[in-house]
């Protein structure tokens, strides 16, 4: 069995959180709330999951799956129709919760100690 969480709080609401439900709705014929006639899913909206920067995600039992677009929706609930699991995570390639594009920050060596402190404080 599968409980697929959608996250319908403001990050990923913003980011198409709604379209995510829908699809699955569609997809399963079901709505929020409700479990499939072959109890194989229950869907649920749910408040914060935590990943905001990886908005809009959905939790699926213990993994989370996160940037998706309505295309990963179809292809992780097809997936796991056919027994396979798909790969949790961002689907956008990035990793973890690093910046979409490039690094913008913490892209060069550290200074060393007492780096920016006042003279009277060294």
């Amino acid at each position: 069995m599968f409980n697929l969480k959608v996250c319908a709080t403001t990050p990923c609401m913003l980011r198409g959180a709604e379209t995510l439900t829908e699809t699955i709705e569609k997809k399963l014929g079901i709505h929020v709330g409700e479990t499939t006639k072959d109890g194989l899913f229950t869907l649920a909206e749910v408040e914060c999951l935590g990943a905001c920067v990886n908005a809009p995600m959905i939790q699926i039992n213990d993994d989370f799956y996160e940037d998706l677009t309505v295309q990963d929706v179809d292809e992780i609930l097809s997936d796991l129709k056919a027994g396979r699991r798909p790969q949790p995570g961002p689907r956008s390639g990035r990793l973890a919760a690093e910046p979409m594009g490039k690094m913008t920050s913490l892209i060069e060596e550290p200074k060393g100690p007492g780096f920016g402190l006042q003279a009277a404080l060294k």
